[in-house]
Formats: C-alpha cells, sequence, structure tokens
C-alpha cells in the first residue's frame, strides 16, 4: 500500500478514546458477511441494505495539517512541530517519534491542535503519524517523515568531570563545559536536560558558574559510598548562537570515604581528617604576602606526580620556572597546587613565602598526593584573599540559597 493510501486508513494502531466508528455493530455486520450469516436467500437479507445503511462507516476525515512538509530534510532541531486538525474536525493521538523514542507535544483546549514541546535531535529522521475526527464520526490518519540537521559547527562538550566509573571524594561536583558561552536563553533548556540520579537519594542542583558552565552539586557533601548517575540528553539544544549538540552524554561515579583537610595560613599546618578523625597533620607554606593563597573550600580537580611550573603562565613575569615540581594536587585553575616543596623547608610551619600553592616537604607531599582522590575537601583559610566558585571546582565556596540563585530552570 502506498504512502497516499494509508494517509486515509483507519488508525487501528493508535489508541484514540474518542474514536467511536469502530463499534461492535460495525464488527459485526462486517462478519457476518464475511460468514455468509447475510447474503440471498437468507431470510434475512431483505433487510440488510436497511442494516447495512444503520451501521455505514462514516466517510473517512480530511488529514491533518503538519507545519513541516512530508520528505523535508535539514529541518532546525530547534524547530516545533504543529498537527493542525482541517475545520470542523479534532487531533487525536499524535506520535512524533525517532527510533522508539518519542517527542512529548501538547494539545490545544479544543484539540484543534498539536505543538511539540520537546527538542528534536540534529541529523536523525523522524516519523509522524496523525489522527483526526470530525463530528460524524469519520476518521483519518495523517502520516509523513523529515529529517534535521546535523550543523558544520556543533555544540561541543569541553569538559565533563568526574570521568566516568571513577571514585571520588565527597566534594566533587558534576562539572558540564561547553566550548562556547550558551545564550542565556537558551540556557534553561540545557538544564532541563540534564538529570543526576543518586543512590541513596540526595537533594542537589545544577547551577551557572559562567555562560558556558553548569556544575551539579548535592546541598551537602555526598554520603560516602553513594553511586551517582548522570545523563546530559542534550543532543539538538542550541546554545542560542546557532550551534546544536549532536550526541547525549552518560557517565556514573562513586563516592569514596570522606576525606576533608583544613590549611591554617595563620599555623601553617594542613590538617587531614577522615569521618572527622585527624589521620595526619603536617607542616605547609602558602603565598607571601601580596600572592596570598586563595582561601575557600575547595574540591580537588586532579592531580599528577609531576608538574611543569612557570611563572609566565601565571603572569608573573620570570619569577620561577621549574620543569618538575613532585606530588602536585590540583585546587584552582589559576594554579593553585599543594605541592612537594623541599626547597622551603625552613620556612614550612613558620611564616608564608610561596608564590601562591601550598608548599610540603617532600615526604608529606608524596602522602598527600597518594591518599587524595579527586572530590576530596581542601579548605583553605586564614587568608586574605578568597576564590571564586568558577576558579576550580570551588563550588562550595557559596551557599545553598546563592546556588540555587544560579538556577536557570527555577
Amino acid at each position: 500500500m502506498d504512502r497516499t493510501s494509508k494517509r486515509w486508513l483507519a488508525p487501528a494502531a493508535l489508541s484514540v478514546a474518542g474514536v467511536a466508528v469502530f463499534t461492535a455493530g460495525w464488527f459485526g455486520y462486517s462478519s457476518g458477511f464475511e460468514r455468509g450469516v447475510l447474503g440471498p436467500g437468507s431470510a434475512e437479507y431483505a433487510g440488510a441494505d436497511s442494516a447495512a445503511a444503520a451501521h455505514a462507516v462514516p466517510p473517512p476525515a480530511a488529514p491533518a495539517n503538519v507545519s513541516i512538509a512530508d520528505g523535508a530534510t535539514g529541518v532546525s532541531p530547534n524547530s516545533t512541530v504543529t498537527v493542525t486538525a482541517p475545520p470542523g474536525e479534532q487531533v487525536g493521538a499524535v506520535e512524533l517519534v525517532y527510533r522508539t523514542e518519542a517527542v512529548p507535544g501538547i494539545f490545544s483546549a479544543d484539540h484543534r491542535t498539536w505543538t511539540s514541546s520537546g527538542p528534536l535531535r540534529a541529523g536523525v529522521s523522524y516519523d509522524l503519524s496523525a489522527v483526526t475526527m470530525d463530528s460524524a464520526g469519520g476518521t483519518g490518519l495523517q502520516e509523513s517523515s523529515f529529517s534535521t540537521s546535523r550543523p558544520d559547527a556543533p555544540l561541543r562538550i569541553d569538559l565533563i568531570s568526574p570521568a566516568d566509573g571513577s571514585t571520588v571524594g565527597v566534594g566533587q561536583p558534576v562539572v558540564l563545559a561547553f566550548t562556547q558561552p550558551i545564550a542565556a536563553q537558551d540556557r534553561a533548556a540545557i538544564e532541563q536536560a540534564l538529570s543526576v540520579s543518586a543512590d541513596p537519594p540526595q537533594s542537589g542542583h545544577w547551577s551557572w558558574l559562567s555562560a558556558a558552565r553548569v556544575d551539579y552539586r548535592p546541598q551537602g557533601y555526598w554520603q560516602p559510598g553513594t553511586r551517582v548517575t548522570v545523563r546530559l540528553a542534550i543532543n539538538g539544544l542550541s546554545d542560542g548562537h546557532g550551534h546544536y549538540a549532536t550526541a547525549d552524554h552518560d557517565l556514573s561515579f562513586s563516592v569514596g570515604r570522606d576525606q576533608e583537610t583544613t590549611i591554617d595560613l595563620r599555623s601553617d599546618e594542613a590538617t587531614v581528617r577522615r569521618s572527622g578523625q585527624v589521620v595526619r597533620t603536617f607542616a605547609v607554606t602558602g603565598g607571601k604576602p601580596g600572592l596570598d593563597t586563595w582561601a575557600g573550600t575547595y574540591a580537588v580537580i586532579d592531580k599528577s606526580p609531576d608538574v611543569h611550573m612557570d611563572s609566565r603562565t601565571a603572569g608573573l613575569g620570570d619569577e620561577y620556572d621549574i620543569p618538575d615540581v613532585k606530588w602536585d594536587v590540583h585546587l584552582t585553575y589559576t594554579g593553585t597546587y599543594v605541592h612537594s616543596a623541599p626547597w622551603s623547608e625552613g620556612s614550612q610551619g613558620v611564616r608564608n613565602v610561596s608564590h601562591g600553592c601550598v608548599g610540603a616537604s617532600p615526604t608529606n607531599a608524596e602522602w598527600f598526593f597518594a591518599n587524595t582522590l579527586p572530590g576530596d575537601v581542601v579548605k583553605v583559610i586564614n587568608s586574605p584573599r578568597q576564590v571564586a566558585p568558577g576558579n576550580g571546582f570551588a563550588d562550595w565556596q557559596e551557599s545553598w540559597p546563592q546556588w540555587l540563585a544560579g538556577s536557570a530552570a527555577q
């Protein structure tokens, strides 16, 4: 059967409460004729014409009008699909589907129109089926298909953290950074497409730290042992500047033990606690006056056994260039680390002499490196400078009301 004739088929495959034309009487009439119960020579045949008239199938309803033409290609993923019934008719069931994934939609109060309310994916084909019904009981089925465009310059993700399958500390946020900024009017749609599921459940929320970065954190630190699943269903969503995401992303991670470290730059001492119990203290040195270490509550970004530290990358001219700084635990994007500093051991526990990092002896720095997970909490206190939430994973700098205020979907 060709597509033209299919548009006028009775919609047997779509469940519509209003399609009352398929009554028991009609089916009884049809099946009786097929079985030869009614026919020439039967006693009832004389009344068959009047019975048939009484149970005649109404003529089909006119098909709906669809806002996107059948067979259209290159349709923008941010398009809205509208199905409109002809005058005097209503729209019944509507299915707009990519594979088995249906796009949600909303009916008007009078059921004259159906409008899609969810985003379309980029670079895929959609099939649409729509039932129309008239007041005489006639029904029709409109079928069409179209394909969406795949942009030449898609919306890309620059960073997703933590890594899929990783084990992290209790302060780890979910970090999502795009390669280009998201327009203010498009951030709510992006945020609504992001979901986080925690086992055991814990309250949390997304918050925009910049036009290109949105993070999720729980209200308090994660409970140790939590398993977290993240779904980024962003395929087809726009940045508001002509770029569209072309893929979804999923990741999961586990939360390890509760370790929190406090670095006091007045006493120049670091205290490491697990589940509230002190497991180690060691001497440190922080940033000297004018280059003070940022105070704040951090989640560890990552760590490396060896980092080339060049003062020019921090805007400090030719102050230093050390190619192999050992045991580096990363705290800020502006270059703050806890690391081995054998050159300052005489000042550790006494005074702050660094260019902004936290220096420790090789033995203490190696222990801290070995016993730190990404996402572990590090608090730096008693410094005149405060870190901004977006400088690394310093999401915990904000109170819960402040964090919620950064949501675009509240």
